[in-house]
Protein backbone atom coordinates (compact mmCIF):
# COMPACT_ATOMS: atom_id res chain seq x y z
CA UNK A 1 0.00 0.00 0.00
CA UNK A 2 1.88 3.07 -0.83
CA UNK A 3 1.79 6.07 1.90
CA UNK A 4 1.39 9.63 2.12
CA UNK A 5 2.37 11.82 4.96
CA UNK A 6 -0.48 14.32 5.58
CA UNK A 7 -0.38 17.74 7.43
CA UNK A 8 -2.45 19.52 9.73
CA UNK A 9 -2.74 23.38 9.92
CA UNK A 10 -2.65 25.14 12.84
CA UNK A 11 -7.00 25.21 12.15
CA UNK A 12 -6.98 21.74 12.46
CA UNK A 13 -7.46 21.16 8.36
CA UNK A 14 -5.91 18.24 7.12
CA UNK A 15 -3.94 19.10 3.90
CA UNK A 16 -4.40 16.68 1.10
CA UNK A 17 -2.20 16.43 -2.11
CA UNK A 18 -4.19 17.48 -5.37
CA UNK A 19 -2.48 14.35 -6.82
CA UNK A 20 -4.41 12.71 -4.49
CA UNK A 21 -7.74 14.73 -4.31
CA UNK A 22 -8.23 13.78 -7.80
CA UNK A 23 -7.85 10.37 -7.21
CA UNK A 24 -10.77 10.63 -4.23
CA UNK A 25 -12.92 12.69 -6.14
CA UNK A 26 -15.33 15.40 -4.38
CA UNK A 27 -16.43 13.58 -1.70
CA UNK A 28 -14.43 11.23 0.76
CA UNK A 29 -15.36 9.17 3.56
CA UNK A 30 -12.95 8.48 6.96
CA UNK A 31 -13.54 5.47 8.46
CA UNK A 32 -12.40 4.13 11.85
CA UNK A 33 -10.62 0.57 11.90
CA UNK A 34 -8.82 -1.25 14.29
CA UNK A 35 -5.09 -0.25 13.30
CA UNK A 36 -6.10 4.00 12.63
CA UNK A 37 -8.26 6.06 10.32
CA UNK A 38 -8.85 5.60 6.56
CA UNK A 39 -9.92 8.08 3.73
CA UNK A 40 -11.40 6.10 0.79
CA UNK A 41 -13.62 7.80 -2.07
CA UNK A 42 -17.36 8.12 -1.22
CA UNK A 43 -20.52 9.03 -3.24
CA UNK A 44 -22.24 12.62 -3.23
CA UNK A 45 -25.39 12.18 -0.50
CA UNK A 46 -28.78 13.33 -2.41
CA UNK A 47 -30.48 15.72 0.28
CA UNK A 48 -33.71 14.23 -0.39
CA UNK A 49 -32.81 10.13 0.11
CA UNK A 50 -31.44 11.25 3.54
CA UNK A 51 -34.06 13.63 4.60
CA UNK A 52 -36.62 10.60 3.77
CA UNK A 53 -34.34 8.10 5.94
CA UNK A 54 -34.83 10.55 9.12
CA UNK A 55 -38.21 10.97 8.05
CA UNK A 56 -38.71 7.15 7.67
CA UNK A 57 -36.63 6.16 10.85
CA UNK A 58 -38.16 5.22 13.80
CA UNK A 59 -37.33 8.11 16.60
CA UNK A 60 -34.50 7.67 19.18
CA UNK A 61 -36.61 8.78 21.98
CA UNK A 62 -37.47 6.27 24.74
CA UNK A 63 -40.02 6.57 27.61
CA UNK A 64 -43.16 9.07 27.52
CA UNK A 65 -43.13 12.77 27.18
CA UNK A 66 -43.67 14.33 30.31
CA UNK A 67 -46.73 17.28 29.89
CA UNK A 68 -45.54 20.14 32.16
CA UNK A 69 -48.05 22.74 33.80
CA UNK A 70 -47.78 25.86 32.72
CA UNK A 71 -46.43 27.12 35.93
CA UNK A 72 -43.37 24.71 35.63
CA UNK A 73 -43.44 26.14 31.96
CA UNK A 74 -42.97 30.19 33.25
CA UNK A 75 -40.66 29.09 35.77
CA UNK A 76 -38.09 28.53 32.65
CA UNK A 77 -38.61 30.90 30.90
CA UNK A 78 -38.30 33.82 33.91
CA UNK A 79 -34.60 34.69 34.74
CA UNK A 80 -35.29 36.13 38.02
Amino acid sequence: MEETQLKIDSKGRLYIPPEIREQIGETAILKKTDEGYLIVPGKPRNFLDNFNKVIISKPTRTGKPENWPPSKMKRIWCTT
